[in-house]
């Protein structure tokens, strides 16, 4: 299995994308080049350094082995790493077996928001939260957050159904002395083909990508066709959720769809009984892609705490630790100014 890094054609560092300029440049010699410009001298000349993997596994059986190709020192990763730093020389890697064959993605967004806004907006979220323990937003602490692309499922799908349902039309007057009832019912059908568009399912069974959760959803009319590139100076997942394990909910998320359009096309008819949805015909088309956030972790207090920004729009989750020291703080100034108030309080009734 190969691994990768993108050298400057000027100096033979190595090139990162970088969100906010959206180009390819060099912390070396400070060049920088476009993506037509990179693409055009990857096609005239190789840029690409590229090594073999190492034989074997580590000692653990989810650790993987490879070659660093600027320093040749050994990283050792998890299975389902596809793109990370070598932490002797601090260059991008690519693990491009990750991503080869069955694992090629068909998709990626490429981070939109570079790391020292991200870091900026991190600083402004934080002084937002007036009990949040400094720790979590040190300098040492920022230093921690990385940006990686994790994968996903897209899939849009395409369900023919028909739906039937039964409703009652209640009608009530007096005549008289007399209360008449009426009682209408009515039967509906519907049927027609329904999109469903878009739909995004996690591909990666970890308790990191979990921390997604908060910053859903992605633009996905920024998504482009997979190029690796993308990747270098960035940390990227490989899936470890197939496709099968997903189709029942991509299935039941599209037939819920089709029923709540189908049942919105019945109006003015009061409460609906008996609803019955019939699939007489679905397709699914499925794309594997790789989406950017930007990750922050911190343990405190022996409990976990995180920052998740969306690597694309911008969107922030996360949960952050409660200091004791300023509640202590706190309660301690306002114990004093309720003993100075009732000290005053006291003077003035033995006036």
């Amino acid at each position: 299995m190969a691994t990768i890094t993108y050298k400057c054609p000027n100096c033979d560092a190595d090139l990162t994308y970088r969100p906010g300029t959206k180009d390819f440049g060099c912390n070396y010699c400070g060049s920088s080049f476009t993506e037509e410009q990179l693409d055009s001298l990857l096609n005239q000349d190789s840029l690409l350094d590229e090594q073999q993997e190492t034989l074997g596994n580590a000692e653990s059986s989810t650790a993987v082995v490879y070659t660093c190709p600027s320093c040749g020192a050994e990283l050792v990763t998890d299975s389902t790493t596809a793109a990370t730093f070598c932490f002797y020389c601090h260059n991008p890697v690519i693990m491009a077996g990750q991503l080869s064959g069955e694992f090629t993605p068909d998709s990626v967004i490429p981070f939109e928001i570079p790391k020292e806004k991200v870091k900026q907006q991190l600083i402004e979220w934080c002084k937002s939260k007036k009990f949040i323990d400094d720790g979590f937003f040190s300098e040492m602490q920022l230093e921690k957050l990385t940006g990686v692309y994790f994968p996903f499922w897209l899939v849009d799908g395409k369900v023919s159904a028909t739906y039937a349902a039964r409703s009652n039309s209640l009608k009530v007057w007096v005549v008289g002395d007399i209360e008449y009832t009426e009682t209408t019912q009515y039967a509906h059908l519907r049927g027609g083909d329904i999109d469903m568009n878009d739909l995004t399912i996690g591909a990666l069974d970890r308790q990191d990508a979990e921390l997604l959760n908060g910053v859903y959803p992605y633009n996905l009319t920024a998504v482009k066709k997979f190029d690796m590139k993308y990747l270098s100076g960035f940390f990227a997942e490989k899936r470890n959720i197939e496709k099968k394990s997903v189709e029942p909910k991509a299935a039941q998320t599209a037939r819920k769809v089709a029923e709540e359009r189908l049942e919105s096309t019945v109006v003015g008819y009061g409460a609906l009984t008996g609803q019955q949805l019939h699939i007489d015909e679905e397709t699914y088309d499925w794309q594997y892609a790789l989406m950017p956030a930007w990750m922050m972790t911190y343990r405190y207090k022996d409990e976990l705490y995180y920052f998740a920004m969306n690597g694309q729009t911008g969107k922030i989750a996360g949960r952050v630790p409660v200091s004791t020291r300023k509640i202590n703080r706190l309660a301690g100034i306002i114990a004093i100014a309720g003993t100075v108030l009732g000290a005053v309080m006291g003077g003035i009734m033995w006036l």
